[in-house]
């Protein structure tokens, strides 16, 4: 299999660098392009064609929701993997509905970059060798299934898939959003380490942190899954 094909469009040159040497870390990508806002990658895009967009959201000139509006306009064959700090209920649902592969929320972990990159070349990998038609076991390997393996085969040192399991379901479950402590009693585990499994579900785009303010005292942090 060629090596896949990629273009970053990030508004910051650190951040950019850090993707680009990600990318070069894992075998079987070729970074062939950057951009730093979405009217210069849309120009690029126009005279290139390439496999993958690693594609910021809020930028200069253009943000990336409309830089995937225009792509999917005009039926540019091309997959989108968008890598931003926005995690609003709002946010999320327009991207998921522009059918981009996955949603990396800053700041990720090499192994989540990891994971998503090599969830795409295993799914390119399995439509460039198939012949015919494809069994619903097949599809299942393309989207959910595929995408929960990786996802769960990277999690940070420390955490526990089952764990994991568990404060989602009370998240899933709870009338209001939960602060660390609440998940800790709940899940019987320290406050410390209910704080790193809701990181790491805001992390990985399942939920998202939100600060209530009390009339004395430091702010709480409360979180709540996506829908």
């Amino acid at each position: 299999m060629r090596d896949i094909t990629v273009f970053i469009v990030e508004d910051d040159p650190m951040v950019l660098d850090i993707h680009r040497r990600f990318l070069l870390s894992v075998p079987g990508f070729r970074v062939v392009g950057t951009a730093g806002n979405g009217v210069r990658a849309l120009d690029f895009l126009s005279r290139t064609a390439v496999d993958l967009i690693i594609l910021d959201i809020f930028m200069p000139e253009m943000d990336g929701l409309e830089v995937v509006e225009r792509l999917r306009a005009v039926r540019k064959s091309v997959d989108v993997i968008i890598i931003s700090a926005a995690h609003e209920a709002g946010v999320v649902k327009d991207v998921v509905r522009s059918g981009v592969f996955d949603y990396l929320v800053k700041p990720f972990t090499f192994e989540r970059f990891r994971a998503a990159l090599d969830a795409y070349r295993d799914l390119m990998r399995r439509v460039q060798n198939g012949q015919g038609e494809f069994s619903q076991e097949d599809i299942d390997g393309f989207f959910l299934i595929r995408n929960r393996k990786n996802i769960r085969a990277t999690l940070p040192k420390g955490l526990n898939a089952n764990m994991l399991d568990r404060i989602e379901e009370l998240l899933r479950n709870a009338v209001a959003p939960l602060c660390a402590d609440e998940a800790a009693t709940g899940a019987g585990i320290s406050r410390v380490t209910a704080r790193r499994y809701l990181e790491h579900l805001v992390a990985t785009g399942k939920a998202e942190m939100e600060r209530c303010y009390g009339e004395v005292g430091r702010p709480l942090n409360k979180y709540r899954l996506l829908p």
